[in-house]
């Protein structure tokens, strides 16, 4: 783990770029997820699929994270959904009323078959 608590990869599955998060989103990690995330949008990526499976725990300012990078990726047109939310973080997200705001989807697997 960082000294943030959040390790960031990407990868690529066909022209699908795959981000993956593993640990805590927090307010002393947030910016640096959000700048990352709309790094690639600018850089022209169409397609980001952001892997949840190895997230502990988020707060608002993750929200706001991804409430803003999915605002960039509209303007871009960008497809940009999430994937693999444990049942403690889809709660999270239920909690604050996100579910909508953001394509959800389930398994890594299943995601990549529906974006690609």
């Amino acid at each position: 783990m960082t000294r943030s608590g959040l390790i960031i990869t990407e990868s690529h599955s066909g022209d699908i770029c795959v981000v993956s998060l593993a640990g805590r989103i927090d307010s002393s990690n947030a910016n640096d997820f959000m700048t990352r995330l709309n790094g690639l949008i600018s850089s022209g990526e169409k397609s980001i699929l952001v892997d949840f499976a190895n997230v502990l725990y988020l707060t608002s300012a993750a929200f706001r994270a991804l409430l803003v990078a999915t605002d960039e990726a509209e303007r871009s047109a960008t497809r940009f959904s999430l994937c693999n939310l444990a049942s403690h973080v889809r709660e999270l997200f239920e909690m604050g009323g996100l579910v909508d705001a953001f394509t959800i989807l389930g398994s890594r697997e299943e995601a990549l078959a529906r974006m690609g």
